[in-house]
């Protein structure tokens, strides 16, 4: 999934849940931000207040970094059930790895993040559920499993060599956007369509229900369903018609959902205050002061911000280049949610253990 769900229609299911703006905000962020955090930083070093951070994220899915392969199982593809209808492929083949939507794992995780009652895991755990809905059928690991030949063809092509086998990068981002329609042709004739506007309602009105239930613990199943469905037909105009490609990359398109998603963040059942757009600098900014000098770098721009990670463990004068913009550091946006990737990832391993990985003998993990 994208920013469009990950965030904007992310914040609208808490809202609806019954989280107040400022709290469904910081979920929606989380959510989303889980996407963005694709850098390492070494701040304050050599000092008492010195601190690192975890990815949870590489940003380019054609070439992951081998050694950080555990965040893809943990916050983007859980292992779910491989004997599941939707996961039959023409091939028969299975794998313990395989993504399935609304498994077992992907319940206890998002259990997991609700358990916390921090509102950080909450956000990351909603974005690993969510993601159990849209990759389903691959894996969060190296394997040709994951290959889909005729789209894996064209990005061949695009790119001039072989993408990478793991995740969806064989599938480019087909599996996430709201309206696409398109063949998984791994799979039996019966599942091989998929439906993203479908696949992501029925993610968001589970994700509902699960809020739903944690914020009203006193709510009836017949109250949950009613207001399920009426968020889920708001969000069926927000995603719009079902399209197959070449439309789905119109950024007009994307403007437009995005736009529906803010005029309904307005009305009253939403929080009846305007989402404002996604910034994946901003939490970054409020916590960190960028020392570089001479250098002015927009942090916005993902060119500069791999340029100045490259420099600064390539140059001494750069390696002190990031500090902390105030003493309460430990009270920032950025602060907590790094804390919080940390502490999911371990929780979500020691979940998954016992029942997945160590099961298996993975390289490079």
């Amino acid at each position: 999934m994208n920013i469009e769900f990950h965030y904007y229609m992310t914040y609208l299911i808490a809202a609806r849940a019954g989280f107040k703006p400022a709290e469904a905000e910081i979920i929606a962020y989380s959510s989303q931000y889980i996407d963005d955090n694709d850098l390492i930083y070494h701040i304050d070093q050599h000092s008492d207040s010195a601190y690192s951070n975890y990815i949870s994220q590489t940003k380019n899915i054609t070439r992951p970094k081998k050694n950080l392969f555990r965040i893809y199982p943990v916050f983007h593809f859980i292992p779910g059930d491989p004997l599941v209808d939707s996961a039959r492929r023409k091939d028969g083949k299975l794998h313990l790895l395989n993504t399935t939507p609304d498994s077992k794992n992907a319940r206890a995780v998002l259990k997991l993040g609700l358990k916390s009652d921090n509102l950080y895991k909450i956000g990351l755990a909603i974005h690993a559920f969510a993601d159990s809905f849209a990759h389903q059928n691959f894996v969060g690991y190296y394997d040709e499993f994951n290959l889909v030949e005729e789209i894996q063809q064209k990005l061949s092509a695009f790119f001039n060599r072989s993408v990478y086998k793991i995740g969806h990068a064989a599938a480019g981002h087909c599996l996430d956007i709201p309206h696409a329609l398109w063949h998984d042709p791994r799979l039996c004739a019966s599942n091989s369509l998929r439906d993203n506007k479908k696949i992501f309602l029925k993610a968001a009105g589970r994700i509902f229900e699960e809020l739903k239930k944690y914020k009203s613990p006193a709510a009836t199943a017949a109250e949950i369903s009613s207001e399920k469905d009426e968020l889920l037909a708001d969000l069926s105009k927000v995603i719009g018609k079902k399209s197959e490609c070449p439309e789905l990359f119109k950024i007009n398109c994307r403007k437009r959902r995005i736009n529906y998603c803010q005029k309904l963040s307005l009305k009253k059942e939403f929080g009846a205050e305007k989402l404002k757009d996604y910034d994946p600098s901003l939490w970054f900014n409020e916590a960190v002061k960028i020392n570089t000098g001479f250098l002015k770098i927009d942090r916005s721009c993902s060119w500069q911000r791999l340029g100045l990670d490259y420099f600064s463990k390539q140059l001494k004068f750069l390696k002190s280049c990031y500090s902390w913009k105030t003493k309460t550091y430990q009270k920032t946006h950025w602060f907590k949610f790094q804390e919080a990737v940390k502490e999911m990832q371990e929780e979500i391993i020691e979940l998954l253990d016992p029942h997945v990985f160590e099961r298996l003998e993975l390289a490079n993990w």
